[in-house]
């Protein structure tokens, strides 16, 4: 008999600005990659064409490179804040209560925004982080179970293993757990 798990979520400001910084990370760091070494070799080509020693315009290449990343990094996290508070005073999205339930079916989601069933073979991925667990519905929405509201410790391990056991693994990112 498979284990069932019955988690109770508030799902605020805080846990949808980590779900978007979460979606953000991977495409931020490619493009700050980018940006840094753009910057760089613009920066220390001209300068090299200018009669600047190489070391010289290098170092003002990667300290140029490094200004601009920074200032990507900043104006890309300010955006995401400013449009999630923005969200919020607007009333397009508010803080909500949801209950989740396991079976051997999949996850079923209760709320006062509606109720909804998962079957585990229609999860498209699971990612878990240091504060939650994204259960991936399409390839951008996902359902938030943020960890430090589990009930206990051994909640989270439970959880953990009914995924191991029921979600295909090359569609998670989990941490491994033991057996329990």
């Amino acid at each position: 008999m498979m284990k069932q798990i019955s988690e109770t979520f508030q799902i605020t400001k805080k846990d949808n600005l980590q779900y978007n910084f979460f979606l953000m990370k991977n495409k931020l760091i490619a493009t700050s990659a980018l940006v840094f070494c753009i910057i760089l070799g613009m920066i220390t080509v001209t300068r090299y064409m200018l009669g600047v020693g190489i070391q010289s315009a290098l170092l003002s290449g990667v300290l140029m490179g490094l200004a601009g990343t920074t200032f990507l990094l900043v104006i890309n996290i300010l955006t995401a804040v400013l449009r999630i508070n923005s969200y919020y005073k607007q009333n397009k999205i508010s803080d909500f209560g949801v209950t989740f339930n396991t079976d051997a079916d999949g996850i079923h989601g209760i709320s006062d925004r509606g109720n909804f069933d998962l079957p585990w073979n229609r999860i498209v991925a699971v990612r878990e982080t240091r504060h939650a667990f994204y259960i991936f519905i399409t390839e951008s929405h996902a359902n938030v179970m943020p960890k430090e509201q589990f009930s206990h410790a051994d909640a989270i391990v439970a959880f953990r293993a009914l995924l191991e056991k029921n979600v295909a693994k090359t569609r998670l990112k989990i941490w491994r757990t033991k057996s329990i």
